[in-house]
């Protein structure tokens, strides 16, 4: 199952639809975030990040 695939299934099931979800990648190609997004991700971070930078990403996911 690919990551997309997995963020499709989470929010086809009731019990995790709701559930915040950042994509953590390699792959910073605009088409793939935009897909990723469509599909249903809340946030995303390319690699290499900083601690603070997933800091920030994950507070703000979770304050909405």
């Amino acid at each position: 199952m690919s990551g997309i695939e997995f963020i499709r299934a989470i929010r086809a099931n009731a019990a995790t639809k709701d559930l915040p979800v950042l994509m953590v990648t390699t792959n910073a190609a605009k088409d793939d975030i935009v897909e990723a997004l469509r599909a249903g991700i809340n946030s995303y971070v390319v690699k290499p990040f900083t601690p603070d930078t997933i800091k920030q990403k994950i507070e703000a996911m979770l304050a909405h």
